[in-house]
């Protein structure tokens, strides 16, 4: 709305109400409407009501804004499941089977109309109509409609729901991503098969010798006598392997798997004729109703009901996505510093800074969702014309909003730790005014950067008034960093009771100075990638297709794990399937793709899906064949031919599809569960009524073969628990004491870092740290006991104190954020190249090296020179290092700990000893240099304090005396965050 954005929140969902137009006020719409039934003489009860029911379509509208995640769900499961029912008609309603597969007396392959010609039952005879007009009257009465699809897909029906789900996601752009690499792998999969049908026409079909109709199973030969068997059975396995060990999407990677499964038992069936066909398409020996094409045309129908789910009624566009999450970025940032302007230059402590606090972490999910869209944004215009402008800026804007974010903790620590006392209400009046002039300056420039950015296009207009709006901010900019200059006057370079006033100006203006700098490199980002659209895209599909077959990214020993896993339970149910007895008693089908295919569509995308994983997988698909079980056995009630039989199957599928899809699209625990339970219930649901054995309509349905789909999809998943057990050579305890250790290593190398004054690669191994978090924060979730299935001998892992640890280390890795900007100088963010995972690692790995031979030869930074001068400085470098390795180690060590007994008698020596010294530490929550390192600074820089100019420097965060005060700050803060991390450790210790 700030942007002049036309605004829905209070549109009525009964537009007849109001005929005036959309964007008129409700009042004005109310008032027109009142007097135009004024001037109709309207009777007065027939206003009334019209008054009840706008004011119920207001309440109505007012609930879905403020439940806007829980009305996005449910639309997109009200969506989702019309259009399956719709698509389900031809096969619930009798009238519209006929009408578009044909009557059942048709063969498959008939369309269209046919004469009997006295033969009903036997459509051999039957001749197809080319012309109504010459047909007489007693030759319609023998007409039969075949239907204009053929009978053929009728099967392959439920395949449009099963892709469509499998495909579906929250939002349109990827679900488009994941719709078109369903297809690919759905596309190379019969693009396989066709060209093993082209070398071998017959397949693995067998016939009796010499033309004869009856022989001994042994006495048959191969159809096509050039058929090599061999060949399929290394074809098989291979091709399969080869696209699981490549780092193709897994999507993609699902469908290819699947259905090449499906294609192969049925080329290896000796009974199986080939995949069939009558209608040609002209080229290449395709035909219209062959098994190939049945399956590519029914997965694109698919993929097309699961992108148009997403557009009605309301579109779920990550483009729209983008641009509402940037305002609401900007609104949040903007309201966040005038409220804590606001607090911090007041005159006394409240608990209003910690609401205040809570907001400004509120910002970065803005920000998160912003970066969550980019990506899918792409593929709901290919970066065309002016929104592929409109995408790179909004990259350039996360991109600094990770920087504002950084910031932001900076000052809002500082406000939350403020207690007032001391010369605050001195330093807050004399900074306050021009803060806030600042403040709007940049909000306005801020605000006009963001709405360049939904827009895609930098008119002059616009290039203008972003030059005008920048030079304000600048202005203002320079005029705070006087006056910081002028309030510092008579205060030590490093004040102790300053300290949080330098920290919350500095970042502020570290977001000033953000802000500014984004706004300098709007223009030229947008006009470079405008000038580079084609080669951008390019080489991004280039680096693609090289990273699905990096050699690099293959033999990682994670991703042939993974390979293995999901491997070999396929290629063993597939023998199990082949090699079945025929019997129809038996649990197993021969030739079934059932148990492989499946298999296939829950590939995992990562390696140790847990226990819990496979219970749930074991959980959808048992109930996706059970629940429509139920539903089908209320259908069976009612006749065939029944109108009450099409109604209550549509009712029950939709209820079905309703509720499920719901739970897919909004629970994070049992979405999976949902999302199977729609794609594998698709294909019991959708059942039609065909012709019997003595030619009558009826349910070719049976419990028989469903229980076997429920046995045969159990034996599946229990196989696939056992491989990965076998694989998995550590319990997820164990993975997550290891991530956990790597984490801890890598902060420490990060503090060392910071010591040797190496900020780049401090940097660096930073960003190595924020992925390391997130993977323990994952392992989090499944190292609970409560998940173990049969315990053993070891104590139950302690949960708890794993996610305590990681609730402290938030801070210890915050500061680190901190020191990396304070120490550092300031550098302009810069829009990173979407480059492919293999480019990304070695172009990281030559900056690394690149960085380590600068470094040797370049002077220590000036900010790490003046602390490095300072003898407490080694103190304080000591101090931190000793109490982290103290810390790091007992904390491995406690959750390591699986026997009853207390750390001092581990049978490791290098862990009773830190223990030990952790026990007897004191002072660990405080970094007891630190009072000696001010005065040694103070005494040292008090000479250049007297030289420095109000004007000397453009920003406060050029200035080295502020920076100075938030690296020490941030060092104190980081101290106390692991003493507390150490006083966990100590609670631990009770035995």
């Amino acid at each position: 709305e700030a942007f002049g954005f036309e605004s829905r929140a209070d549109r009525l969902v009964a537009p007849w109400i109001l005929s005036t137009a959309d964007t008129m006020p409700v009042d004005e719409k109310a008032t027109q409407s009142r007097s135009l039934l004024m001037c109709c003489e309207t009777p007065e009860p027939v206003e009334e009501e019209l008054r009840l029911i706008q004011t119920k379509a207001k309440r109505t509208v007012k609930y879905a804004n403020h439940n806007k995640v829980f009305m996005g769900h449910l639309a997109l499961a009200l969506s989702t499941a019309t259009l399956m029912v719709i698509f389900g008609m031809p096969l619930f309603s009798s009238h519209l089977r006929q009408l578009v597969f044909g009557s059942h007396l048709c063969a498959d392959t008939y369309r269209g109309f046919y004469l009997t010609n006295g033969h009903p039952n036997d459509a051999e005879k039957w001749e197809k109509v080319k012309a109504f007009s010459d047909l007489t009257a007693e030759q319609v009465e023998d007409l039969v409609d075949c239907g204009f699809i053929p009978g053929t897909y009728k099967g392959y029906w439920p395949n449009v729901c099963q892709f469509c789900f499998f495909s579906l996601l929250t939002n349109t752009g990827k679900t488009v991503q994941t719709t078109l690499q369903g297809l690919i792998g759905t596309f190379i999969a019969t693009v396989n098969v066709w060209v093993l049908y082209e070398i071998f026409p017959s397949g693995c079909l067998m016939v009796c010798p010499d033309g004869m109709d009856k022989c001994d199973a042994s006495e048959m030969v191969y159809k096509d006598p050039n058929y090599i068997p061999a060949i399929a059975w290394i074809e098989a396995p291979l091709f399969a392997l080869f696209w699981i060990l490549s780092k193709a999407p897994v999507n993609m990677v699902m469908f290819l798997v699947s259905y090449h499964v499906f294609f192969m038992s049925n080329f290896l069936n000796p009974s199986f004729t080939g995949l069939g066909g009558t209608i040609p398409m002209g080229f290449l020996d395709l035909y219209w109703d062959s098994q190939t094409t049945i399956i590519n045309l029914t997965s694109l129908l698919g993929g097309f009901l699961a992108i148009l789910a997403t557009l009605i009624p309301k579109p779920l566009l990550n483009t729209k996505a983008l641009q509402e999450n940037a305002i609401i970025a900007v609104q949040g940032m903007t309201n966040a510093w005038d409220d804590s302007i606001n607090y911090f230059c007041g005159e006394s402590q409240s608990a209003m800074r910690h609401s205040i606090g809570s907001k400004m972490d509120a910002i970065k999910g803005a920000f998160d969702r912003t970066e969550d869209s980019i990506n899918g944004a792409w593929f709901e215009h290919f970066d065309v014309a002016h929104w592929g402008v409109a995408r790179q800026l909004f990259r350039l804007f996360v991109e600094e909003g990770r920087n504002m974010n950084q910031v932001l903790q900076i000052s809002k620590t500082a406000m939350v730790r403020e207690d007032f006392q001391g010369q605050h209400v001195t330093f807050a009046r004399g900074i306050r005014d021009d803060m806030k002039r600042c403040n709007d300056a940049t909000t306005t420039l801020f605000t006009h950067c963001c709405k360049c950015c939904v827009d895609g296009q930098l008119d002059k207009q616009e290039r203008d008034d972003l030059k005008n709006y920048l030079e304000e901010a600048k202005r203002m900019e320079r005029q705070l960093a006087k006056t910081f200059r002028q309030t510092m006057e008579g205060q030590p370079y490093v004040s102790e009771d300053l300290a949080n006033e330098n920290c919350f100006i500095y970042g502020f203006a570290a977001y000033v100075k953000t802000v500014v700098d984004f706004a300098e490199s709007l223009p030229t980002v947008a006009d470079e990638f405008g000038q580079s659209k084609c080669k951008n895209f390019c080489e991004n599909l280039c680096g693609s297709i090289a990273d699905m077959f990096s050699w690099n990214l293959i033999k990682n020993p994670d991703n042939l794990k993974f390979s293995f896993v999901n491997f070999l339970p396929i290629v063993l149910t597939f023998m199990i399937a082949y090699f079945a007895d025929s019997d129809v008693d038996h649990l197993f089908v021969p030739h079934a793709a059932l148990m492989p295919g499946t298999l296939a569509l829950i590939i995992t995308a990562s390696y140790g899906s847990t226990f819990k994983g496979n219970i749930d997988r074991l959980i959808g698909l048992v109930l996706g064949n059970v629940i429509p079980l139920l539903v089908l056995a209320v259908v069976f009630s009612f006749d065939c031919a029944s109108w009450m039989r099409t109604v209550t199957q549509s009712v029950l599928v939709f209820l079905y599809f309703l509720t499920f899809s719901y739970v897919y699209y909004s629970s994070k625990n049992w979405g999976f569960v949902g999302c199977a339970l729609c794609g594998f219930g698709a294909y019991p649901l959708m059942v039609s009524c065909d012709a019997s054995g003595t030619g009558e309509l009826g349910f070719n349905y049976h419990m028989r073969s469903n229980y076997k789909i429920i046995g045969q999809t159990t034996v599946a998943i229990l196989m696939r628990m056992l491989i990965e057990t076998l694989f998995l050579d550590h319990a997820p305890r164990d993975l997550a004491v290891k991530a956990m250790k790597d984490l801890l290593e890598t902060i420490e190398d990060c503090y060392e870092e910071f010591f040797k004054g190496d900020y780049e690669a401090m940097k660096q191994k930073h960003d190595q740290v924020e992925g390391m978090a997130a993977i323990c924060q994952k392992f989090y979730g499944d190292t609970a006991p409560q998940l173990e299935f049969a315990p053993g001998p070891r104590m139950p892992f302690k949960h708890k104190f794993f996610g305590e640890v990681q609730d402290k280390l938030v801070t210890v890795i915050a500061e680190l954020e901190v020191l990396t900007l304070g120490a550092s100088d300031w550098k302009k963010a810069e829009v990173k190249s979407e480059k492919s995972t293999m480019r990304q690692a070695a172009e990281k790995e030559e900056k690394l090296h690149k960085r380590a031979a600068d470094h040797l030869g370049n002077a220590s930074p000036k900010l790490h020179a003046i602390m490095s001068s300072q003898s407490a400085f080694s103190l304080m470098k000591q101090d931190v290092e000793d109490t982290m390795k103290r810390i790091f180690t007992t904390v491995i060590a406690v959750l390591e700990q699986d026997k009853e007994q207390a750390m001092t008698e581990s049978n490791n020596q290098l862990l009773k000893d830190a223990f030990n010294q952790l026990t007897a530490m004191e002072g660990m929550l405080d970094l007891e240099a630190a009072p000696g390192f001010y005065k040694e600074v103070n005494r040292d820089m008090d000479g250049e304090l007297k030289t420095i100019q109000p004007f000397q420097f453009a920003s406060v965060v050029d200035d080295t005396q502020a920076r100075l005060t938030v690296v020490v700050n941030s060092l104190k803060r980081a101290t106390t965050a692991l003493g507390e991390i150490g006083v966990l450790c100590l609670r631990e210790n009770i035995y």
